[in-house]
């Protein structure tokens, strides 16, 4: 079969990419509009959830839409299509969430740069080119420079951006310049063309150049999800920022950075096979980092009383579980059982992740007022007297986080160590024993802190001035959604596991090239 002519792949990338610019578009318009109009917060937010849901329904009408996957700069594999439909989802959980957080002056320059984070997110998720890649993942960095500057509320918040902005400068230089040795590696930007490289013809890719890239990429990528030894900008960047904004930063950079990992990594570094040298590098290199991050996330947020420092390490912990599957990962090979199940397991992580942490974050915002923030754990002591939903959808979301059964952030932590189980039961190295092992004890001590927060909410008297204000009903439905959704995935998984399966075939299949498109799998 004839390879399609390059118009041909320039119309089904555009067509691809259509719910991606229609959402830039009209990101650029609110933008500009901002400057000469002056509508209430409420009708910008309206306009930006109008777009999400017309790009939610094109998405779903380019279901089945095909491309040559060596000649396309962008994919609508089963990989790209459900994480550009979870990415747009969770974007309706943190639109709900902003809705009142912004004042009229500064709504269209908010929501327009919300929307560029979720397209560049969604280009991420879709890149199958290593400049169209970075081009994704910079649109969502620059917005989040605007977003951070916007609020300014006091010295602490400008520290925050400031730092944000000069360490996201650095970590993109980091990742360019490993994006570049991995092109002068091969020759070829195509990251399916990378993989198929990598797999027919390992021995022409020389592996110190190999590891240079990883190291350079991983450092890159490591930043976005908070990853040890690059995460020391998170805690401060989270206390000092809106809450709305440190929901943001939780979920969405560590989304397109695991993604991101998948797409350049995990697929193409592990398409080399058994005997390709950088496998045992990069697996060596994931250890190091996953115990790093998870013992120190969990280590430092037992100490913290601040809430906002405590879901700061919270996150970088939960960097170091999904560190731990992207490790097992690495060595995805054609029939690799346990390597497939770590890249499923670091899928249905990230999914439970985004309900359990915007659910959390959007109970401090429901509860919290100008005239009194919620800014220390106490701050939520008796709130199942004075607001028993509210304790109960937090409750719920903390017990996701925790890993307790039945819940999704039980699901993705089982699916996740099972994976590291099962390798190391095929390796003669006793390295993934010790992962499991050291990632099962970080989550047993990472539960005790997010308990004490049930035990305050619940055991504990309420203040002398409880909270008693009215909650907006988008931020109910919102947080809701995120404590129901965490229920029924623990409960009813399959929907979930099916889509995630579809997601690691697509990520590691590299069909002959001259062959028939990949389609979507059903």
């Amino acid at each position: 079969m004839l390879p399609p002519s390059s118009l041909e792949i320039a119309r089904q990338t555009l067509l691809i990419l259509v719910p991606e610019l229609l959402i830039l578009l009209v990101a650029t318009v609110m933008m500009t509009a901002g400057a000469f109009v002056r509508f209430p917060r409420r009708l910008w937010c309206g306009i930006a959830t109008g777009t999400m849901l017309a790009a939610l329904l094109i998405l779903f009408g380019l279901r089945h839409q095909t491309i040559d996957v060596y000649s396309a700069i962008a994919l609508n594999d089963a990989f790209s299509y459900n994480a550009r439909l979870v990415l747009i989802l969770a974007g309706f959980i943190v639109l709900a969430l902003a809705h009142d957080q912004v004042d009229d002056a500064r709504a269209p320059e908010f929501f327009g740069a919300f929307l560029m984070i979720n397209a560049g997110s969604m280009l991420v998720a879709a890149s199958n080119e290593l400049i169209f890649l970075f081009v994704g993942l910079e649109l969502v960095s620059m917005p989040t420079y605007l977003l951070l500057y916007l609020s300014r509320r006091n010295a602490g918040t400008q520290e925050a951006a400031t730092k944000y902005f000069f360490l996201s400068l650095f970590s993109s230089a980091l990742l360019l310049y490993g994006l570049a040795f991995l092109y002068g590696l091969t020759g070829v930007s195509n990251l399916k063309a990378l993989a198929y490289i990598t797999q027919h013809m390992s021995a022409v890719v020389n592996p110190n150049l190999m590891l240079i890239a990883l190291v350079f990429i991983m450092a890159g990528l490591g930043f976005r999800v908070a990853a040890v030894p690059f995460h020391f900008y998170a805690p401060d960047v989270y206390q000092g920022s809106p809450t709305v904004i440190t929901a943001l930063l939780a979920w969405v950079p560590k989304a397109i950075g695991f993604l991101a990992m998948a797409r350049v990594l995990t697929s193409v570094v592990s398409a080399g096979g058994p005997g390709f040298i950088t496998i045992d590098r990069a697996v060596a290199l994931g250890w190091i980092m996953a115990v790093a991050t998870m013992t120190l996330g969990n280590t430092v947020a037992l100490l913290q009383d601040n809430l906002k420092r405590l879901l700061a390490y919270s996150s970088i912990a939960h960097a170091g579980y999904l560190l731990v599957g992207t490790t097992v990962a690495f060595t995805y090979t054609a029939g690799s059982t346990p390597a497939f199940f770590g890249l499923q397991g670091v899928l249905i992580y990230l999914v439970a992740y985004a309900l359990m942490t915007l659910g959390a974050f959007g109970v401090i915002i429901a509860l919290s007022t100008p005239e009194r923030p919620i800014e220390n754990v106490n701050d939520l002591s008796g709130l199942a007297q004075t607001h028993p939903v509210i304790a109960l959808a937090m409750a719920v979301c903390l017990f996701s986080l925790a890993g307790i059964p039945p819940l999704a952030g039980f699901y993705g932590k089982f699916a996740i160590f099972m994976s590291v189980l099962d390798a190391a039961s095929g390796s003669t190295s006793s390295m993934l024993w010790w992962l499991a092992v050291i990632g099962m004890l970080n989550a047993a001590v990472g539960a005790y802190y997010y308990l004490r927060i049930v035990v305050l909410m619940y055991l504990r008297p309420a203040p002398s001035t409880p909270i008693n204000h009215r909650i907006a009903w988008p931020t109910l439905v919102a947080v809701g959604a995120c404590a129901v959704l965490s229920l029924l995935l623990g409960l009813l998984p399959a929907p979930l596991v099916r889509a995630t399966r579809e997601a690691t075939v697509a990520a590691g299949e590299l069909p002959e090239p001259g062959t028939a498109p990949i389609a979507l799998v059903k």
